[in-house]
């Protein structure tokens, strides 16, 4: 038998996602959908709220007592992403300051977007 590939398990119903409503819609919207989904993230700053926030500064906490190297998501005219270590985190100024090779990168708070911890 083979195996379809796009479905996919929710709970314990197989759902085939947006490939059913395929058949019911006219080629001119499903593209207007593929082009508005494709600008969608880029035009505006995620906006975090208290418990993403909290959980940021957990981990942003966390990756520079462990000196790992973590990948930083930001918003900087879009979305950016840099790898590195945590070189300090300045709580007056809001900046935290991520050594990128031999670079420093300073990024303020309010542009940060998300952090993972790299092993």
């Amino acid at each position: 038998m083979k195996k379809n590939q796009h479905l996919t398990v929710k709970g314990d119903v197989l759902d085939r996602g947006q490939l059913k409503w395929g058949a019911l819609m006219l080629p001119e919207h499903v593209r207007m959908l593929r082009e508005w989904r494709a600008d969608e993230p880029s035009m505006h700053k995620p906006r975090l709220d208290e418990e993403e926030l909290g959980l940021l500064q957990e981990e942003i906490g966390i990756a520079h007592q462990r000196q790992c190297v973590a990948e930083l998501r930001y918003w900087d005219n879009g979305l950016a992403a840099v790898s590195g270590t945590i070189k300090s985190v300045d709580l007056p100024s809001q900046i935290v300051e991520v050594l990128y090779g031999t670079e420093t990168i300073r990024i303020p708070f309010d542009d940060l977007v998300g952090i993972r911890t790299i092993d």
